[in-house]
């Protein structure tokens, strides 16, 4: 009993407040709307994907034609045979 009547009497203080923070747009003015992020309204970028010609493996590296980055690739490596490699 003693502890819900201490409970109680606590102020609540769950909410932020920052005085710097700009007030909430009136529900009656549409003209004071804040301007939408930018890029709002249009579709993703669309990027190129990422290719590579360069093969790299442990002991050296050869030109290749364009793949993925990342991707498996081989060199005939002299002196060594061939070569498992990635693309970079």
């Amino acid at each position: 009993m003693l502890g819900t009547l201490l409970l109680s009497a606590l102020p609540a203080s769950a909410q932020y407040y920052d005085p710097y923070r700009r007030p909430p747009p009136s529900y009656d003015d549409d003209y004071e709307r804040p301007a939408p992020p930018y890029g709002y309204g249009y579709g993703r970028r669309h990027y190129r994907p990422a290719y590579g010609n360069l093969c790299v493996t442990g002991r050296g590296d050869c030109p290749t034609p364009p793949l993925p980055y990342g991707s498996s690739c081989g060199c005939y490596i002299p002196g060594f045979g061939n070569k498992r490699g990635i693309v970079q």
